[in-house]
């Protein structure tokens, strides 16, 4: 054992019951005995020690000294023969030895003795006398007060004691035993219980009976109560009487895993993902159980970190120096810190999500998700159960266990409802009653859900003429009408063409391996005179589709696509297209692409020779997330 090394005799042996055995011994075969440990030093008070013994050889240094080596090399003795050691001490009495031992270790021994076996030589105990600085007369006459007893005797008293320490022995390695598996079981307890302290769900602990016996700090905060409040109550009542949990584990000794539950917290019900598994003990007998807690709100952010439910563009993203962009942005951000609905409105291709992003991450709620919505993109039928979810059973298909919908996976940050116009009228009633209320009730559920959301809203649509046609509900226009933000079209800020050339000149070339050095004069008037009536993203695909036509460094009229060079549409527009030349760009846009590949493989292969093939620490190098 590792310990067996370190202790000590008294940290293994009841020194109370060591002297009450001690004394007995001493008294019933009228011999003196100690116990001392493997130094030397007593651990007991000595049992029928002889007035001579204390008057005349522990009283002096010498003598005390002359014990102590005398007591060790009977030990040694002992030990080296496994047998009682019988000897005569320095003092010329006789003395035995019986060693404890402890995996091969001298913890210490059992002394008896000062006895002779043969009436005392008086010439010998005057030379020990003088030895020792005492009167001679005095030493002779004390010996003669000393029990002679047989040297059988000694030898059979030896063996009793050499029995006895065997017995201590064996008391000591189970001492040992006992004190290793409590040291264990501390560290095992330790660190079950950092393990505890450390997880990110909410922990209750239960014994057989349904009573709290343990929680740990993350279940403080759901519950809000605290782990004393809550130790020795049944978890049924802290938790708001939801029995089936508690059965499941400790009625039917069967786990549940990610079963949603509507707990009674101190601050009001809170929606949470819970697991439970019964504990049993060595003999497959029931004795306890644990609950996993974990809050929707945490599970959502997590599906939304790995879903990609992230804003990514902020004010410093949007391109352009005109007065109406700068205008745009200027308002776009006094909205952003505001908890108020907010209402983009502009034709297709302005930007209109990248403004809802930028908010996003202007506001207090940058930390959570950003969840987008086409409602114009969802089927009529499906739109209710992809916005507010959906419990098992609801409809044919409804997935095991349900869904959150869009609204509970937003909680905690921004839900963007873009083509907002295109919403049902059925569906916009329920969409009023979310934003007034905050909360939402899953398609064919009845419980009311919380949810925490700012809504941004987006639509190219006049939805004021909408409301006049009764294509869009007047209470909800003006609940979404709050802060409304009208985005230009590129038309209206023909000035920030250039810029936006550049932008996706530089953003695509990048990603394709391809250099654009120039753009000749001409192409850039036939950009900046043409309408762009798909606003922005049209000339972000025409700029694309430039780059993959061109044969060189410049980008020429002969690359412009016919409605731009020649928008009345007559037929002096040079053909880009001819098939010889488009094989040819073919070939070489599939030269460049290799390139980039091969490129690329070389990076990634050099990454991860140099940190030893870790993966992630690769990924975060190379910016992939």
């Amino acid at each position: 054992m590792g310990m067996a090394n370190t202790v000590e005799l008294r940290d293994l042996i009841d020194l109370d019951f060591l002297q009450d055995f001690q004394d007995n011994f001493a008294y019933s075969t009228g011999v003196a005995s100690v116990t001392e440990d493997e130094y030397g030093n007593a651990v007991t008070c000595p049992s029928c020690f002889s007035e001579f013994c204390l008057k005349f050889i522990r009283s002096t240094e010498i003598g005390s000294k002359r014990c102590r080596e005398c007591d060790v090399r009977g030990m040694e003795m002992a030990v080296r023969t496994g047998k009682p050691a019988v000897y005569e001490c320095h003092a010329g009495l006789i003395d035995f030895a019986a060693p404890i031992m402890l995996e091969g270790r001298n913890l210490g021994a059992i002394f008896g003795g000062q006895v002779l076996t043969e009436n005392p030589n008086e010439a010998k105990f005057r030379r020990i006398a003088r030895e020792l600085g005492v009167d001679p007369d005095e030493y002779v006459a004390a010996v003669r007060n000393i029990p002679v007893i047989s040297e059988e005797k000694v030898r059979s008293i030896a063996k009793v004691l050499f029995s006895v320490a065997n017995t201590f022995s064996e008391m000591a390695y189970r001492a040992l035993e006992i004190k290793e598996n409590n040291r264990k079981l501390v560290l095992t307890n330790n660190r079950l219980n950092n393990i505890l302290q450390s997880m990110s769900d909410g922990v209750i602990m239960v014994d057989n009976h349904g009573v709290i016996t343990q929680v740990n700090p993350v279940a403080e905060q759901i519950l809000g109560k605290t782990a004393r409040e809550m130790k020795g109550n049944s978890v049924k009542n802290v938790i708001g009487g939801k029995a089936f949990c508690v059965e499941k584990i400790l009625g039917k000794q069967q786990p549940y895993y990610d079963v949603e539950l509507m707990l009674d917290a101190a601050g009001g019900p809170i929606h949470c993902v819970s697991s439970g598994k019964p504990i049993m003990d060595d003999q497959g007998t029931l004795s306890g159980g644990v609950i996993l807690l974990r809050p929707m709100e945490k599970v959502q952010r997590l599906v939304n970190r790995f879903s990609g439910a992230q804003a990514n563009f902020h004010f410093r993203h949007i391109i352009g120096n005109s007065a109406e962009i700068r205008e745009t942005v200027r308002l776009a951000s006094l909205a952003a810190p505001s908890m108020s609905t907010v209402l983009l409105q502009g034709e297709s291709g302005t930007g209109k999500e990248i403004f809802a992003q930028a908010i996003h991450n202007r506001s207090s709620r940058r930390k959570g998700p950003f969840v987008a919505v086409n409602c114009g993109a969802i089927p009529r039928e499906l739109i209710a159960s992809e916005l507010f979810g959906y419990v098992e059973g609801a409809f044919t298909g409804a997935k095991r266990g349900g869904r959150p919908g869009k609204f509970e996976l937003a909680s905690g940050g921004t839900l963007f409802l873009d083509e907002i116009g295109d919403m049902p009228l059925e569906q916009q009633v329920a969409l009023l009653r979310v934003l007034q209320d905050k909360r939402i009730t899953r398609v064919g559920g009845d419980k009311m859900i919380p949810v925490d959301i700012r809504v941004i809203c987006a639509t190219n649509r006049d939805l004021k003429q909408e409301v006049e046609k009764g294509r869009f509900r007047e209470d909800l226009y003006y609940r979404l009408n709050v802060i409304a933000i009208e985005l230009p079209p590129l038309r209206k800020r023909r000035e920030d063409i250039p810029l936006l050339v550049d932008y996706f000149l530089k953003k695509i070339g990048q990603e394709w391996g391809v250099e654009i050095d120039c753009v000749e004069p001409e192409v850039m008037e036939h950009l900046t005179r043409y309408d762009w009536p798909g606003n922005v993203r049209e000339l972000q695909n025409v700029v694309e589709r430039m780059i993959s036509m061109a044969d060189g460094r410049t980008m020429g009229l002969n690359l412009l696509p016919p409605e731009i060079y020649n928008p009345t549409g007559s037929s002096d527009s040079p053909d880009p297209l001819s098939p010889t030349r488009v094989v040819r760009i073919s070939r070489e846009r599939q030269n460049r692409k290799q390139l980039l590949a091969d490129k690329e493989c070389q990076e990634i292969m050099a990454l991860l020779t140099k940190h030893g093939g870790n993966v992630s620490r690769v990924a975060r190098d190379m910016g992939v997330s």
